[in-house]
């Protein structure tokens, strides 16, 4: 179960930062934190001799792995917005969605994004002008 855990905690690792930002790090550190916990207590409760260590290294790898993530996010949502606000108001929704990358990932853009939608725009028009509008801005982060 800890080594499981263990796993499970580097899977969100990498995907977790990435999608919910700094909620997915707490999350990774809890399940690390667990696998950890039980690691040591089997260890504790087995007979002398070799003790496991997958799951502890398992939980410390899936908190690097999530920390390593979210700081690379933070960077790159510094780096979209400033590219973005260079842009002027064209790319104005990913000028303001570029904030939430650095605490909520994707989560946190599509929100803050929809706070700057039109009220006369649907969902679906919505939808397909971020896209353009994150394709253009991807295109002059490429150019540099």
């Amino acid at each position: 179960m800890a080594t499981a855990l263990g796993v499970i905690a580097i899977i969100i690792g990498l995907i977790g930062s990435f999608i919910a930002g700094w909620v997915g790090v707490g999350i990774v550190v809890v399940l690390a934190g667990l696998a950890i916990l039980l690691r040591v207590k089997k260890n504790k409760e087995a007979e002398e001799g070799q003790k496991k260590m997958g799951a502890i290294i398992c939980g410390i790898v899936g908190i690097f792995l999530a920390i390593v993530t979210q700081i690379g996010m933070g960077s790159f949502a510094n780096k979209l917005k400033e590219t973005a606000d260079q842009m002027g108001p064209e790319v104005s929704l990913i000028s303001t969605g570029a904030e939430g990358f650095k605490s909520l990932g994707i989560i946190g853009f599509i929100s803050k994004a929809v706070d700057a939608k039109p009220a006369d725009m649907t969902d679906a028009q919505f939808g397909d002008e971020l896209k353009a509008q994150l394709e253009k801005v991807s295109n002059e982060m490429n150019k540099k």
